[in-house]
């Protein structure tokens, strides 16, 4: 009797391990999107009902930041936890740009691979060096084709079978199909994909850039774009439905970092490197709009606890997002840390940055040198309008402040969400100014940036 009872006691923790074991990830990255431009997020003419499905199934997040407005870096940032100051992946990893994550950096796809999961990262990869991320189903698929992309990712759904899985699919939509103008829209048909059509008149011009005829024949093809991106999603979202996974995998939507415009990307401003951040946990009661701040480098943390995983030896930059999935105004989730080195490999400019809900400091650490634009925003219409009509203004930004910025830069975005007015020097602010140079200061410290090694914060001893 008691061997039988041992036997059905051993059965009902073997089940039970076996339950626990199979936690799932699916981890959704659109391409250069501004958090806003989901109608979840308050955009009233982009359709996206995928996304924001996934939002009132989920946590939708006001306040989520990449740590860095470039893709590389963004992503070397998403798949370690650590700032790209700290994990070596400083810019781009593809042709003649060469950066990659140092040796001794381990990967969420190494780290879960090690606790029996199967890997795959779909569409566009951005990632250096391969031998940091192995992959278990890697299949040619167009990163814009996105419904290929949901065929690949049911095959390994369906394939990995009773062994838990991490998927990621990286879409290459919204981030522009040319350099000439409009520089957006689709250019290339698919199958599965009706284009939604967005008339330039209609959509919403965004503060930070100029409202004239090119931005928005490309904004319009930006919508159509995300709208086909949404698509996607949405087949993503019912092959975990159909193959019974729903109840088991924690699924996370968010992009890279902001839009390729002047004053977005590779930018530390708030069209840079504010995100849309959408996560769906089989855990949660009911879904809730949180108001905690958080980064990209909190994904691998976050993952890392889902899946029960050991992470590495080193400590990590960001935090598990799971106890705040409930959590209707959370403690402690009130600033956040941001790091730029470069872009592509002539587009030196490294910033260091604090955001607070009130207040952002950055530090321009090159700020004697002219701001380096990316390629992609350098070539694109609305800079090269910009500079024929020797317009003083770029949205609302001074063009010559933009080139050519102050060492710090301090902004009240409570009362200046553009972030135009410069505090730095103002009597008012000057304690706000130490307090947050000292907490910036501190963090950098903390997480070894080498920078440190020839600069300092300024005013902090």
């Amino acid at each position: 009797m008691r061997s039988l009872l041992l036997i059905a006691v051993m059965c009902l923790l073997t089940t039970t391990t076996l339950a626990a074991a199979k936690r799932n990830v699916v981890l959704l990255i659109s391409d250069n999107q501004n958090f806003d431009d989901c109608g979840c997020y308050g955009n009233s003419v982009i359709q996206t009902p995928n996304i924001d499905r996934l939002a009132g199934e989920g946590v939708r997040f006001t306040h989520a930041f990449a740590t860095t407005a470039s893709c590389g870096p963004s992503r070397g940032g998403i798949y370690t936890g650590l700032h790209a100051h700290a994990n070596g992946q400083y810019g781009h990893g593809h042709g003649y740009h060469t950066f990659g994550l140092m040796p001794s950096v381990r990967t969420i796809f190494e780290l879960v691979k090690e606790n029996g999961y199967r890997t795959a990262l779909l569409g566009k990869q951005h990632t250096t060096p391969a031998s940091a991320y192995p992959f278990d189903f890697d299949p040619k698929v167009g990163n814009r084709d996105v419904m290929g992309m949901a065929k690949g990712a049911e095959q390994f759904i369906r394939e990995s079978k009773e062994e838990p899985f991490f998927l990621v699919l990286g879409y290459h939509d919204p981030h522009p199909t040319s350099r000439d103008r409009p520089g957006w829209g689709i250019r290339r048909q698919y199958a599965g994909i009706t284009p939604v059509e967005y008339d330039p008149a209609e959509v919403i011009v965004p503060r930070y850039l100029p409202d004239r005829p090119e931005v928005r024949e490309g904004l319009a093809g930006y919508y159509q774009q995300i709208s086909r991106l949404d698509a996607g999603i949405g087949r993503v979202l019912d092959v975990l439905k159909q193959t019974d996974h729903e109840g088991d995998t924690l699924v996370i939507f968010t992009s890279d970092h902001g839009s390729s415009e002047p004053g977005a990307m590779a930018n530390h401003y708030e069209p840079g490197v504010r995100v849309p951040f959408i996560v769906r946990s089989p855990k949660a009661k009911r879904p809730l709009v949180s108001p905690a701040m958080v980064t990209l480098a909190d994904i691998t943390p976050t993952v890392l606890d889902w899946t029960r995983t050991k992470g590495p030896k080193y400590p990590l930059h960001g935090r598990s997002i799971l106890p705040v999935l409930e959590d209707d105004a959370p403690t402690g989730w009130d600033e956040v840390y941001l790091s730029h080195v470069f872009h592509e490999v002539t587009m030196y400019y490294p910033m260091r940055t604090i955001r607070t809900g009130r207040y952002k400091l950055i530090w321009n650490i090159a700020w004697r040198h002219e701001y380096a634009l990316p390629i992609d925003t350098l070539s694109r219409a609305t800079w090269q309008e910009t500079l024929r009509r020797k317009d003083p203004l770029i949205g609302l930004r001074p063009v010559k402040k933009f080139l050519y910025r102050d060492e710090i830069e301090l902004y009240d975005l409570k009362n200046d969400s553009d972030e135009i007015h410069n505090l730095a020097d103002s009597a008012a602010h000057a304690g706000v100014r130490k307090e947050l140079s000292e907490k910036l200061a501190a963090f950098l410290k903390r997480t070894k940036d080498p920078w440190l090694l020839r600069h300092s914060v300024p005013e902090v001893n």
